[in-house]
């Protein structure tokens, strides 16, 4: 293409037309295959101990049967968020460190809704419902076929994933899932907003939420609800000459470094935080703090209630508990 363009040296117009026309041919296809069709549907991968591979399947009796899991497995279901895909650098990541931590029984099941993205908010947000009821399709038949137990299935979504791990739950026929732990969940803002399209605590056994941005600000209250530095905007993110959007998009993203973080260090007491009513009474030390708890991805056996805490702008984020 640098040589086309030499020849056109004479035109500079021309020359960059050709070079432009030279990577639209190169390049396009491989952008549009990029592009969300809605065609594709979603796509489904386990990953387990045995091999760590990423593993596609089907969500048919006979793709099932291919899924090393039964009655005695833990499960553990990553639904990524809007505008993202399975492929993200934290999935991989958060997959190797759950498999590592996990028993030998351990299996990982990873969602990817790429191809039902759209940025018309009306059409996202019905797709929102195809991919929950496609999901909830997929566990029930698990539970059917592989006898997985519902108790032992923990869904962690982030951002839409969270909500739709709420609807997911409403969908269920089979049971009610054992935990649902999502990761700043967004909200549907546009009326009508159902109770089956938000994630509350009704929506599995245990619903552990953590709120990083005010993407999850206005959500409803889970079982158990962490909220590092206030919940609003987290350290590193709040440089003064960040815009806001900036300060919040990093906000919203470091919930998944945290849930990273969690899972590597497993039960080693990370992100110990204090029940208190709100804040301001947490940074005032005017909270008792009779009630501690840590975030975790491991079973939880703490209390409920909403639990707040301060980390480290960058890697560790876990903080010890302030005096």
């Amino acid at each position: 293409m640098e040589k086309m363009a030499k020849e056109y040296k004479g035109n500079p117009f021309c020359a960059l037309a050709v070079l432009a026309l030279g990577y639209a041919v190169i390049l396009g296809p491989l952008l549009l295959y990029y592009v969300p069709t809605g065609r594709n549907g979603v796509f489904y991968y386990f990953y387990n101990s045995t091999d760590g591979e990423r593993n596609p399947f089907l969500p048919t009796a006979e793709g099932l049967s291919e899924v090393p899991i039964s009655s005695s497995s833990d499960v553990t279901l990553i639904i990524h968020g809007f505008s993202e895909s399975s492929h993200r650098p934290w999935i991989h990541r958060l997959t190797k460190a759950l498999i590592a931590r996990g028993e030998g029984n351990h299996v990982v099941l990873v969602v990817d809704y790429w191809d039902l993205h759209s940025l018309n908010y009306l059409v996202m947000r019905q797709n929102a419902r195809i991919v929950a009821d496609l999901i909830a399709g997929l566990i029930d038949g698990l539970v059917r076929e592989n006898e997985m137990d519902l108790s032992r299935t923990h869904v962690v979504g982030f951002s839409m994933g969270g909500r739709i791990s709420g609807m997911v739950g409403q969908r269920l026929k089979t049971g009610t899932l054992g935990r649902i732990t999502a990761l700043d969940p967004s909200f549907p803002f546009l009326h009508p907003v159902d109770n089956p399209e938000q994630l509350d605590s009704s929506d599995a056994d245990l619903v552990v939420i953590l709120r990083t941005s005010v993407v999850s600000y206005f959500n409803p209250k889970g079982h158990v609800d962490f909220s590092p530095n206030g919940g609003i905007v987290q350290p590193g993110c709040d440089i003064w000459f960040y815009p806001s959007p900036v300060q919040q998009g990093c906000s919203h993203f470091r919930a998944v470094t945290l849930a990273l973080e969690a899972a590597q260090m497993g039960g080693q007491g990370v992100f110990p935080s204090c029940g208190c009513q709100d804040w301001e009474s947490f940074v005032n030390t005017s909270c008792p703090c009779s009630d501690t708890s840590n975030f975790y991805l491991t079973p939880y056996a703490g209390p409920s209630g909403h639990f707040f805490l301060h980390t480290n702008s960058d890697p560790p984020y876990t903080l010890p508990l302030r005096p």
